[in-house]
C-alpha cells in the first residue's frame, strides 16, 4: 500500500473547531514543488486541494458576503479559495523569483482586521486593495542579502508591525514605515500584537520581545534556548512554539507547557481562535480548550 503520510507544514483556524493546513506528501521527493491544502469542518469531515507550487503560509477571511480561504505561494502565487465556490490563483506583481523584480521568496499572508497583507525577503509587504495586490514597502526594499521579513501583525490597518532578519523591526503607521531601534540582532521569527502598548515578538535562542515601538522589554528565558518560531495570545496568557515544544510566559518568565502525551511532540505554529488554541507540528495536530490538550488524529497520518 503506498504511503499516504503528510507532513504539516502550517496551520490556521478561521472559527471554532475549523482548521486549514498546508502539507506535503511524505511519498513524495523533496525537490517536488507542490503542496496540499486540508481544511477540517467542526464536524471532523477532512477536505483537500492539491497545488502544483510551495506555499507558505495560510489564513481566511469570513464576511457576511464572502467566506474564503488564502493560501501565499513562495514565489508570491496568491490563492483564494471560496468556500463552496471556486478557486482563483494569482500572482503579487514583484514577488518571487519568477518575476522581473525578482524580489525574493514571501514568508507570510495575515488577515489584519480583515484585510490582506503579505511579507517576505527584501522586505517586501504588498497589501490586497480594490481586488489587487499593492506593494507598500517600496521605500524600504532592499538589495542586501541576508534581509527581510517573516512575520507581520497588527492590531488595525494603521499599526502594523513587521519582523524578520537580524532582529529587524519595521512599524507602519498606514502611510510610512518606520525603523525600530531593535535590542537584538537575533533573527525574529513572530510578532503578535495583542493591544497598542502589547505587542509581543520571538525569535532564535530563546529571545521573546514585549512592549511596543522603541520601547521593549527582554522576557527571562529561564534557560530555555530553543528557537522559537511562533507566538500566539490565548485567553490573556503569551504561548510560544519551538520545534519540538511549546512554552508559556508565566510571571514576566518563559515556562515549558506540558502536554501529557508524555512523548516528545512535534510543534511549529500556533493560532487561536474562538476557545481554541491550535498547535501545529510537522506530525502533530494539538488543540488547547483552556483546561485540556487534545490531539487531533489526522486520516492521512493514522
Amino acid at each position: 500500500m503506498a504511503d499516504a503520510s503528510v507532513t504539516f507544514l502550517n496551520g490556521y483556524s478561521p472559527r471554532h473547531g475549523s482548521l486549514g493546513l498546508l502539507a506535503f506528501p511524505d511519498a513524495l521527493s523533496g525537490e517536488v514543488t507542490f503542496t496540499r491544502f486540508f481544511s477540517k469542518t467542526p464536524d471532523d469531515e477532512w477536505f483537500h486541494t492539491d497545488f502544483d507550487f510551495d506555499c507558505r503560509s495560510l489564513t481566511a477571511v469570513l464576511t457576511p458576503d464572502r467566506r474564503a480561504w488564502w493560501l501565499l505561494g513562495k514565489n508570491g502565487e496568491s490563492v483564494e479559495i471560496v468556500i463552496g465556490g471556486k478557486t482563483t490563483i494569482s500572482q503579487i506583481p514583484g514577488a518571487g523569483l519568477r518575476t522581473p523584480e525578482k524580489r525574493g521568496y514571501l514568508d507570510t499572508i495575515k488577515n489584519i482586521a480583515g484585510e490582506l497583507f503579505a511579507c517576505g525577503y527584501r522586505r517586501q509587504v504588498y497589501r490586497r486593495l480594490g481586488g489587487a495586490w499593492v506593494s507598500i514597502a517600496d521605500d524600504i526594499l532592499t538589495n542586501e542579502t541576508g534581509r527581510g521579513f517573516f512575520d507581520l501583525d497588527g492590531m488595525n490597518t494603521s499599526d502594523v508591525y513587521a519582523v524578520g532578519w537580524h532582529g529587524e523591526i519595521y512599524w507602519w503607521d498606514g502611510s510610512t514605515w518606520h525603523q525600530d531601534d531593535s535590542p537584538t540582532t537575533a533573527h525574529l521569527a513572530a510578532v503578535r500584537c495583542a493591544g497598542p502598548e502589547d505587542v509581543w515578538i520571538c525569535g532564535n535562542s530563546g529571545l521573546v520581545l514585549h512592549g511596543r515601538f522603541n520601547n521593549w522589554q527582554i522576557i527571562d528565558n529561564a534557560g530555555l534556548t530553543s528557537n522559537w518560531y511562533a507566538i500566539e495570545e490565548f485567553n490573556g496568557t503569551i504561548y510560544l512554539a519551538a520545534n519540538q515544544s511549546l512554552a508559556s510566559v508565566v510571571d514576566g518568565r518563559i515556562r515549558p507547557v506540558d502536554v501529557g502525551l508524555k512523548r516528545t511532540i512535534t510543534t511549529h505554529r500556533l493560532h487561536a481562535k474562538e476557545g481554541l488554541l491550535w498547535s501545529i507540528g510537522e506530525k502533530d495536530i494539538l488543540v488547547f480548550d483552556g483546561q485540556v490538550w487534545k490531539e487531533i488524529l489526522h486520516p492521512d497520518n493514522v
